[in-house]
């Protein structure tokens, strides 16, 4: 898991970096995806995981290297809004 409510917009929240990402081939789960809200008892409410992503480190490490120079470049120059 990682908190992105510190990266620049478009990026600082979990949705937000997951389609930058998918646009530089590099999938992050968005972490609302895993928000069970039993009962929809909190209705009208943003998601407590909005700000979080959840990465796999199960791909070979040649994958990982390529992903996170990806995920760097994206850092370092976000799309605009």
């Amino acid at each position: 898991w990682g908190n992105v409510s510190a990266l620049p917009a478009p990026l600082a929240d979990g949705m937000g970096l997951f389609r930058a990402a998918l646009a530089k081939k590099v999938i992050t789960v968005p972490g609302e995806f895993f928000d069970v809200n039993p009962g929809k008892r909190r209705h009208g409410r943003a998601s407590r995981f909005r700000d979080y992503v959840r990465f796999s480190f199960g791909p070979s490490l040649d994958v990982l290297e390529r992903a996170m120079t990806r995920l760097e470049e994206l850092v370092a120059s976000p799309p605009s809004r």
